[in-house]
């Protein structure tokens, strides 16, 4: 079989068997997104649709500890395993099948979060703390002073990553490569950039910033970029076909043990501190700490998190596989539950942390609920 053949057999391996362990971390990945939300709500001190801080200072230091190191990679992780199975899907559908089934499933929910979604929640948000304003205030600042994506800034990155890729490749179809183990030297290679970049774009656009206008979370992008390429040559070239090499394995765990200790520790510092800002970007020595911890945790986190699940978490039932599907209209769905959640308990006379716990449990069962039925559905199983 020639080195093009079996490159494109172990792509098309790889998208036959994906939820064999993809379903799983989907699944781990959209609960803790889940819960870093519910935690905006009640404790970090970052911008939400609704707050109630009411929690405790030490609720706030066990929450920024849980939930800092998933910041740092979790999105990351999904813009790689969604890079990881881009290449199998643009040779199965072509160039043009491929950008419409993008352009449908990716482009769809994000202009219903910009124009429906994310309006709402601002509007239900704002009132029910008390912010109120005329509905012509209202409707001028969603609309035009302050329009926003919100949670939806991942798909617009992911259609954006996903359209260029497969115009990439329809002017420069995939030369026949060598399937070749992934090397150390590509690593760093990656975390250099990630972390140049991130300092760099981080002087106009700092962490948790909103940008210029619609929320973009340009911040981010130089991490998702990167991982989304990895993702890409870890498919195109035959990375993961074998799984890492023990030593490769052993690096990337080290780095991930390392980064999520680094990452606990700046979480807790900065919730705890009265002026964070130094720490978010500008051209200052504090500004390169979090872009230097960023690249650690998010290479070595997301290689190991991937070589794990496919070794250890390679079979799922029919529960799994369900959750799996819904996965993705969970996320669409979590922001919205979970502040009308947060927000029809808010005069119920319970410690926040305790209402963290419940919306939070509540926020996983109506999201992954609602997210199976619509999997189910005819129309909305298209696009989820």
């Amino acid at each position: 079989m020639s080195t093009a053949a079996s490159s494109s057999s172990a792509l098309t391996e790889e998208a036959v068997h994906r939820e064999a362990w993809i379903d799983n971390l989907r699944v781990a990945i959209i609960v803790g997104v889940i819960g870093s939300h519910v935690s905006l709500i009640y404790a970090l001190d970052v911008g939400w649709y609704y707050e109630e801080r009411t929690a405790s200072e030490v609720a706030k230091a066990i929450l920024a500890g849980v939930f800092s190191p998933g910041l740092l990679f979790g999105m990351g992780l999904l813009f790689f395993v969604a890079g990881f199975f881009t290449p199998a899907a643009l040779g199965r559908k072509g160039a043009r099948r491929f950008a419409i089934d993008r352009l449908w499933r990716l482009g769809v929910p994000t202009v219903a979060y910009l124009l429906l979604i994310n309006p709402a929640m601002n509007f239900f948000g704002d009132r029910a703390m008390g912010q109120g304003e005329t509905v012509a205030d209202y409707f001028r600042r969603t609309y035009w002073d302050d329009v926003e994506l919100g949670v939806a800034w991942f798909m617009a990155a992911l259609l954006a990553f996903s359209l260029t890729y497969a115009a990439w490749r329809w002017r420069h179809p995939m030369p026949t490569v060598r399937l070749t183990p992934l090397r150390p030297g590509d690593l760093v290679k990656a975390g250099v950039f990630i972390a140049v970049a991130s300092f760099i774009v981080r002087l106009e656009f700092p962490v948790l910033s909103g940008d210029v206008a619609w929320t973009l979370n340009l911040w981010e992008y130089p991490q998702m970029c990167a991982l989304f390429a990895l993702g890409v040559l870890a498919s195109e070239r035959g990375w993961l076909t074998s799984g890492l090499r023990p030593q490769t394995r052993r690096v990337c765990g080290r780095a991930a043990a390392v980064g999520v200790v680094l990452a606990v520790i700046l979480g807790v510092g900065l919730a705890m501190t009265e002026d964070p800002e130094p720490f978010l970007g500008g051209f200052r020595i504090e500004a390169t700490l979090i872009p230097l911890i960023e690249a650690t945790l998010a290479l070595g986190m997301s290689l190991w998190a991937i070589d794990w699940f496919r070794h250890r978490r390679n079979r799922s039932g029919t529960l799994v596989r369900g959750l799996g599907r819904a996965s993705f209209g969970a996320y669409l769905v979590h922001a919205p539950l979970t502040i009308l959640f947060a927000i029809a308990l808010r005069d119920v006379g319970v410690p926040a942390e305790l209402k963290f716990l419940g919306v939070f449990g509540l926020g996983i069962l109506a999201s992954f609920w609602l997210g199976w039925l619509a999997s189910e559905s005819r129309v909305a199983g298209r696009i989820l």
